[in-house]
């Protein structure tokens, strides 16, 4: 049984699902990324997708290893059936990350491109994916972290003078612990940030809900003026080009069953 906040995350993802390619060229670009690891190695026998959306980096993946098992999985029903009518060589499973419906050492690959930071336990999630792995199986993986989109938090935290609490993604720290914990030894782990421009803070809030990724929970009233004062400390505080920046810190993880 799913519990709160796994339910808020699969229906926003679900609301999203329709409109979700139109705005993740970011995600697109990363998951970019992610293949080119991947396909470093030898071709697994079977692969799995964790979070896998609406199928993008899955797809890929599939067209290189044509030969290969591809799974794709998610815990959203919406993304599952958008992935589904998009391509339908690949095997769709809706579940959740946190208990993989796949025995002990089945797989050669799992992979994920920005779904683990929505993980409310990520050792548990870790432990699943290290336990589908066989021996010298391969977890790729990235994730959004603690520093993403830290200027709207910082904004809303002056502009409510700090009354506002909010869940923020994992830091560097908490990832590594997490991988630890579950098992895997001697991952590779490394950050980067990418700076982006929207318009203003209401355009950047825009964008993260038609993503679905409006899922953090919060301690607080978030009203209207609230967010009018935030965003007059947005505009004049993170100036960027013609816009406001918007900082994006993705973490990136390879390791060895």
């Amino acid at each position: 049984m799913l519990g709160a906040m796994e339910n808020k995350i699969q229906q926003g993802f679900s609301r999203a699902a329709k409109s979700y390619d139109l705005h993740t060229g970011l995600h697109r670009a990363i998951a970019d990324k992610v293949f080119l690891q991947v396909v470093k190695g030898p071709a697994p026998s079977a692969l799995l997708d964790v979070g896998c959306g609406t199928g993008y980096l899955t797809a890929r993946l599939k067209d290189h290893f044509l030969q290969s098992k591809v799974i794709g999985l998610d815990l959203s029903p919406g993304m599952i059936e958008a992935a589904r009518s998009k391509h339908r060589n690949i095997e769709w499973v809706l579940a959740d990350g946190h208990d993989l419906p796949f025995s002990d050492g089945s797989l050669d690959s799992v992979v994920s491109n920005l779904a683990y930071q929505w993980s409310g336990d990520l050792s548990r999630a870790f432990s699943e994916a290290r336990r589908v792995l066989r021996p010298n199986g391969s977890l790729v993986c990235t994730l959004f972290g603690y520093k993403t989109c830290g200027e709207l938090f910082r904004s809303l935290d002056e502009a409510k003078r700090g009354a506002l609490q909010f869940d923020r993604l994992p830091d560097e720290l908490k990832v590594r612990q997490a991988l630890a914990t579950s098992g895997f030894n001697g991952p590779i782990i490394d950050s980067e940030l990418i700076e982006l421009e929207f318009a203003d803070m209401y355009e950047l809030i825009g964008w993260i809900k038609s993503i679905g990724a409006n899922n953090l929970s919060r301690s607080g009233y978030l009203g209207p003026e609230t967010i009018s004062r935030a965003a007059f400390i947005y505009q004049n505080k993170f100036p960027y080009l013609q816009g406001v920046a918007a900082t994006f810190e993705v973490i990136r993880i390879y390791a060895k069953r």
